[in-house]
């Protein structure tokens, strides 16, 4: 595999002159960054302190044109730890990941968020995983900031166990495998702005490959939203491309839970416009009633099912979040203006947990 050099201003090229091939390292660290400014340098730091030698891996930033100081940080770590960074701007995070796998020299590839930090033993955890589990592609479990809010914490820690054999996929915001196998896989899909992750982990489980997720391998998610209106951007951003991954993989029926629950949200969402405009008309404001009811009732459902027993206190909780979340996702489907969680959303996310 060739090395790509490039510097910032130039896009990569696979006819760029090849550099020199080092000795071969055990892990590649790939990581896609845009205006990431706030949470890079903690992401680097906990990378450079780990208690892993650092000649047995390489961290590569690819930065998507950022317009804040992203390439100016990543760059200050080339004297730190073996740290490259090139510039790709103006592609999906998918072709980010396929670029600094296309430069990287690892013999396992990891893809990392930028908004992530990672423990002291993460890479020495991460190889022992890889050495002794039965799956291909492992992944680890998300850890929200000490101080976050009630929509972080009841959102993102209820789904926490030690281990899951049988994920519906990874998210790459922390996934590691052999990167011939992701080779083999064809990489992430790059035409997708998200759902990279589920479209890719759907191919590879069609080419017999398993996966795993191990909280041993857990990681602070900096990223994580703090308030409704940054879930609610989220997952309509999340949400873009989740209907074309379902049909792309119609076979597997991969996210046909999202897709119904999106496409049930949005069908509610008509009806109470349609039967409010008729009530209106006739001054009989009840025959809205029957169409709210089941906009609510679908949340209301999933709020039960991913309830602790322990947790009772987190049900009206989970219930706002689930009706967010639905209309979220129904907004996404019917094409509205999408927003990228940018980096006001993460400013909010780091102001929150920092209270």
């Amino acid at each position: 595999m060739q090395k790509l050099s490039q510097t910032k201003g130039e896009e990569w090229s696979a006819d760029a002159p090849a550099a020199p091939r080092r000795t071969p390292l055990l892990f590649s660290i790939v990581i896609p960054a845009l205006n990431e400014e706030h949470v890079i340098g903690q992401c680097l730091d906990s990378i450079a302190g780990l208690d892993f030698p650092h000649q047995k891996f390489e961290v590569i930033v690819v930065d998507n044109g950022s317009s804040d100081r992203t390439y100016e940080i990543a760059e200050s770590y080339r004297e730190e730890m073996n740290t490259t960074v090139l510039l790709r701007p103006k592609v999906n995070i998918s072709a980010l990941r396929n670029a600094g796998a296309g430069v990287s020299f690892g013999e396992y590839l990891i893809f990392l968020d930028a908004d992530m930090v990672v423990r002291g033993d993460w890479l020495r955890t991460a190889e022992k995983l890889i050495i002794s589990s039965n799956a291909q592609i492992i992944g680890g479990s998300f850890d929200v900031p000490e101080h976050s809010s009630w929509i972080a914490r009841v959102w993102f820690r209820r789904k926490g166990t030690a281990v899951n054999l049988s994920p519906s996929y990874i998210p790459s915001g922390q996934l590691m495998m052999r990167r011939s196998q992701f080779n083999a896989i064809g990489g992430f899909d790059e035409s997708l702005e998200t759902s990279e992750d589920c479209d890719f982990c759907c191919r590879a489980r069609a080419q017999g490959l398993n996966m795993a997720v191990y909280e041993a391998i857990s990681v602070m998610h900096l990223g994580s939203p703090q308030t409704l209106r940054a879930f609610f951007r989220r997952e309509m951003w999340h949400g873009s491309s989740v209907f074309r991954v379902f049909l792309l993989n119609f076979e597997s029926f991969q996210n046909v839970k999202p897709v119904f629950f999106a496409i049930y949200t949005l069908l509610c969402l008509l009806m109470i416009v349609v039967t409010g405009v008729i009530s209106t008309y006739r001054g009989r404001i009840l025959l809205v009633l029957p169409s709210v009811v089941m906009l609510l009732l679908a949340p209301l459902l999933l709020a039960l099912r991913n309830m602790r027993r322990e947790s009772w206190q987190d049900f009206p909780a989970l219930f706002i979040l689930f009706l967010v979340y639905g209309i979220a996702r129904a907004v996404s489907l019917v094409g509205i203006r999408r927003h990228r969680v940018g980096r006001r959303d993460q400013t909010e996310a780091l102001q929150a947990a920092s209270r």
